[in-house]
């Protein structure tokens, strides 16, 4: 894990610096990035997690917020053997590395039965985070949980009150609700996602952060030019893609053929964005990974194939691209503490 944990300060920027100052009113040691006014971030400490009392085995999704400070949430909870609650706990991953410890909040019956609500309080973690997901600035919208190249992707796309903007993979709505932020809750922006699930779960996100004029669309995305008769200012492709700038991770089992799917997948996406936005208008694509293929082969595709302009993606915050014409930038996860790729393009 990078040394920064970044989170988005929502609202206007009255109410952003009110929410700072009380963050730090309650020992929070907040920073604010430079360039990315909204983007604040806690330094973080990694520590060793010393086994306590019971050990209580994790999925790898669970184990690896755990092991940024997050609760364990009974859905993530595999194997809990003679825990009750109110006993000392050990979450480790299905390799049995510890990443936190603290207080069972249910027994094990309940966790394995039951699959809701806190299965285990976290008091110590890997890396030294608050659970900030069950804050009270949380819940009333005040922050949302966003990394900063995803941050720096929004602003790339450079949002305007006036635009039409498609979100061609919504969920679950951290830019989205980003975009809508940017733009006073005054741009028209319009999410599709591949079912009812992923975008009812970015409705929840955009309805605790207070965002308006949105509309959200369950559709295969792939084929949105084809099914609807938008014209778009601006498109965001964020597509699925193998995730490998993510961090922290406890391991990864990606394989060549995933890398190779994927990046045809995202050119799927890519081909439907062109035909959506109008001439002279702004694409930006951007994944948190870091191969060849999924990166910098989008790129060749979208300008080759689509005949796509690329452009520089500013505000530059990460590394430029390295060859002869620097304009997409990158994230180094061991840099910058996360893997991610963003590039720019104008259809003429």
């Amino acid at each position: 894990m990078g040394p920064r944990y970044h989170f988005r300060l929502n609202g206007p920027t009255s109410t952003k610096m009110e929410t700072v100052e009380s963050m730090r009113s309650e020992g929070f040691d907040i920073g604010l990035h430079k360039t990315i006014p909204e983007a604040a971030y806690l330094p973080v400490v990694e520590q060793t997690v010393t086994r306590e009392g019971i050990p209580v085995l994790a999925d790898r999704f669970a184990a690896e917020a755990v092991m940024q400070g997050a609760h364990l949430y009974s859905p993530g909870g595999k194997n809990c053997q003679g825990l009750r609650s109110g006993m000392k706990a050990t979450v480790q991953d299905q390799n049995g590395v510890p990443v936190g410890s603290g207080i069972a909040r249910q027994g094990e019956t309940a966790i394995l039965n039951y699959h809701q609500g806190i299965a285990v309080e976290t008091l110590s973690s890997r890396f030294r985070l608050p659970p900030l997901r069950e804050s009270r600035w949380y819940e009333s919208g005040l922050i949302h949980l966003q990394s900063l190249p995803s941050m720096v992707a929004c602003h790339v796309l450079d949002p305007m009150p006036e635009d039409v903007i498609v979100d061609l993979n919504c969920s679950p709505a951290g830019k989205m609700s980003h975009l809508c932020q940017l733009t006073s809750n005054k741009a028209r922006v319009i999410g599709f996602d591949r079912n009812t699930r992923k975008t009812e779960k970015a409705r929840e996100h955009l309805e605790r952060l207070h965002c308006k004029n949105y509309q959200l669309i369950a559709h295969d995305s792939r084929y949105a030019h084809l099914d609807y008769t938008l014209r778009a200012d601006k498109v965001l492709v964020d597509p699925p893609c193998t995730g490998l700038g993510v961090t922290p991770r406890l391991s990864v089992d990606t394989t060549m053929a995933n890398v190779e799917n994927l990046a045809s997948y995202q050119k799927q996406f890519m081909r439907a964005a062109t035909a959506l936005v109008k001439k002279g208008g702004t694409i930006v694509y951007s994944v948190c990974t870091i191969t060849r293929e999924e990166c910098d082969d989008v790129v060749r595709f979208a300008e080759d194939q689509l005949g796509l302009i690329e452009t520089e993606a500013r505000p530059i915050v990460g590394n430029g691209y390295l060859d002869s014409k620097p304009l997409s930038q990158r994230f180094d996860p061991e840099l910058d503490g996360a893997g991610y790729f963003i590039a720019r393009f104008i259809r003429p």
